[in-house]
């Protein structure tokens, strides 16, 4: 009934930011979904820690609470960013490059403060006379150290490449042409 008016089709060639970008958005949307859920059992401890608890050393779950809101509602701007650059919006390639650097200094702080902790477990395992089983627990808690600063090591370069990409002229060009 209704025909649609196809205008010409602007091939783009292969991006491999695109796949960046995404595997960006999926994490971050992987983090909104983690914080939000901790949100959830954050706001449930408020109620049940008294303020004479709170004040007799008990950990403040509203503190909790604030960091895990704010981690949702970044982890919200970054998948809304990276949607944006993948639809092809030049607000969203802006947009992206500062994401990209703020997210590659993170990893760059977040990997020097885990190399810390690794290299302190390291210390603590090394004396005698632990229990095997706080041995055993130690080297898993040190072994998944170690893997999430290999993968922060790994990221910096990777965010450094996607905020330069972003802004080199070629992908400028790409998000001049029309929308799809």
């Amino acid at each position: 009934m209704f025909q649609a008016i196809k205008g010409a089709r602007h091939a783009r060639p292969f991006a491999a930011w695109r796949i960046v970008v995404w595997l960006v958005m999926l994490l971050a949307a992987v983090g909104f979904v983690i914080n939000t859920y901790a949100s959830v059992l954050f706001a449930h401890a408020v109620g049940s820690v008294s303020a004479d608890a709170i004040a007799a050393g008990a950990g403040d779950p509203r503190i909790g609470l604030a960091w895990s809101l704010a981690y949702a509602l970044a982890a919200f701007a970054v998948m809304s960013l990276s949607l944006g650059t993948l639809r092809w919006r030049d607000w969203g390639r802006r947009a992206m490059r500062v994401v990209a650097l703020l997210l590659m200094v993170w990893a760059a702080y977040t990997a020097w403060v885990s190399f810390d902790q690794w290299s302190q477990l390291g210390t603590v395992l090394s004396q005698t006379g632990l229990p095997a089983d706080l041995l055993a627990a130690g080297q898993k808690h040190r072994t998944i150290l170690l893997v999430g600063l290999l993968l922060k090591v790994v990221s910096v370069p990777v965010l450094a490449w996607l905020s330069w990409v972003m802004g080199s002229v070629s992908v400028r060009q790409q998000f001049a042409q029309p929308a799809l």
